[in-house]
């Protein structure tokens, strides 16, 4: 397995990034235009991770002005880990990230929108890089001593009773249409699926369950 791992995160970071958005604006302005959110997105498919921390706007109350060195220690080992192993950091969005795992263009057959992966070592070795991202997040937060100290504050304590950091987490795999998002005074690189929806319900319903 530690092998075709390995051959996996080789696979995953050649396509990881945003680079096709960034090489399509770069484009536009090197033949004499600007920044243009007009240009059409490209389909497609990956694996979309969407994790949330719990009780942020508990903590977001309670800690104040500190809440940014909170969200951006938990940021901070989510990009880590979600990096190491072949996937990007997306969004940060508040007291939620979105983390996408992009399959290489030779695992993908079809056009449009018949769109599927191939049955392939490779497109294995990707989806099981996601679910051990998931994994080691758990893991690294539980151990953090930076985030432990949380656990202590009284104040937190007294709104949430034993606190500890916690995250939900969602995954799921499908199409989605990459490309610039905004206007000339605002532009963000993304996705726009239900596909990238779909992660975030998952995310949701396992407060609903009570995992994690």
């Amino acid at each position: 397995f530690f092998f075709q791992a390995e051959d996996g995160i080789r696979d995953a970071q050649e396509s990881r990034g945003l680079g096709d958005v960034y090489k399509r604006q770069g484009l536009n302005m090197a033949q004499g235009g600007d920044v243009n959110p007009m240009i059409p997105g490209m389909r497609k498919v990956a694996i979309f991770g969407f994790c949330d921390i719990r009780n942020f706007t508990d903590a977001t109350e309670i800690l104040q002005s500190d809440v940014m060195v909170f969200v951006n220690s938990i940021a901070q080992i989510v990009h880590s880990v979600v990096d190491r192993f072949a996937g990007a950091a997306n969004k940060n969005i508040g007291d939620a990230f979105l983390l996408v795992w992009r399959f290489p263009q030779d695992y993908i057959v079809g056009e449009g929108h018949d769109l599927h992966l191939l049955d392939s070592t490779g497109v294995q070795n990707i989806a099981d890089l996601s679910l051990i991202s998931f994994l080691k997040i758990i893991a690294k937060i539980s151990k953090s001593r930076i985030l432990h100290t949380y656990s202590k504050n009284k104040e937190l304590n007294k709104r949430l009773p034993n606190y500890k950091v916690k995250m939900g987490f969602g995954l799921n795999i499908g199409w989605a249409i990459e490309g610039a998002i905004g206007s000339e005074y605002k532009i963000d690189a993304s996705y726009l699926s239900p596909n990238v929806n779909m992660a975030s319900r998952l995310e949701a319903a396992t407060k609903q369950y009570g995992v994690l």
